[in-house]
């Protein structure tokens, strides 16, 4: 068995605008190994979202395939693609995406529904080491900023997933608490033996990571942290 949680080989992927085709992806290569957390960074429209969808089973690719364990998902066809997302990996959204009428428990809840992996105690766990065990009754609307991104992380981590995709995980917050969300993430990824891909543009949150690639011009590049400081 594979010692990478994730394999990238030689992704391509484009658009047509209008009369012309829009290279967004070209021969891209990378491993992400168990417990590795790397971030992805470049400009808007860099094709960093494309990335992490071709990443989560949610777009296919061009040319090239990926690789989760050992299995190639550009083989799978739309119902496999659907139980792959639900068991192998656990996304992170910059705005929650949480349900308003479910507390925080019964959020947890509902995705180890789907995916039947795990106990109740294997949520009371989680809350507890995201620190939620005295909100777990409450609402969305019951909840601060970061806190509803903690709910979004322990969410990520409850189908007990192979990779974790986090786009974008501090937009909303400000710099401590985006600092302590990325902080929650690594720690996660380390504990469980993930492998985690976060887009990102804050730069305060690198020094957090294993590894940082930087996307241009259709290349993904991998960068010293000392040339972003």
């Amino acid at each position: 068995m594979s010692d990478y949680a994730i394999q990238f080989n030689n992704i391509s992927k484009s658009y047509i605008d209008g009369a012309e085709k829009r290279v967004i992806l070209e021969d891209i290569n990378l491993n992400v190994e168990k417990g590795e957390f790397i971030a992805i960074v470049g400009p808007s429209g860099s094709g960093k979202s494309t990335f992490l969808s071709i990443a989560g089973a949610l777009l296919s690719s061009d040319d090239g395939y990926v690789l989760i364990g050992d299995e190639r998902i550009d083989r799978s066809n739309k119902k496999q693609w659907t139980k792959i997302r639900r068991n192998k990996i656990g996304f992170i959204f910059q705005n929650h995406q949480l349900l308003p009428y479910l507390t925080v428990y019964d959020q947890l809840k509902l995705i180890q529904s789907l995916s039947s992996k795990k106990g109740d105690s294997f949520i009371e766990n989680i809350l507890n080491n995201i620190g939620l065990e005295d909100v777990k009754e409450n609402y969305p609307n019951q909840l601060s900023g970061g806190q509803k991104q903690r709910v979004a992380i322990a969410r990520a981590f409850m189908n007990d997933p192979d990779i974790i995709l986090a786009d974008e995980p501090t937009a909303s917050l400000d710099k401590n608490r985006g600092y302590q969300i990325v902080e929650m993430i690594r720690e996660q990824v380390k504990k469980q033996k993930k492998a985690a891909i976060m887009v990102t543009h804050d730069e305060r949150v690198l020094d957090l990571v294993d590894t940082i690639y930087y996307l241009e011009d259709k290349k993904l590049v991998k960068v010293e942290k000392e040339k972003l400081s």
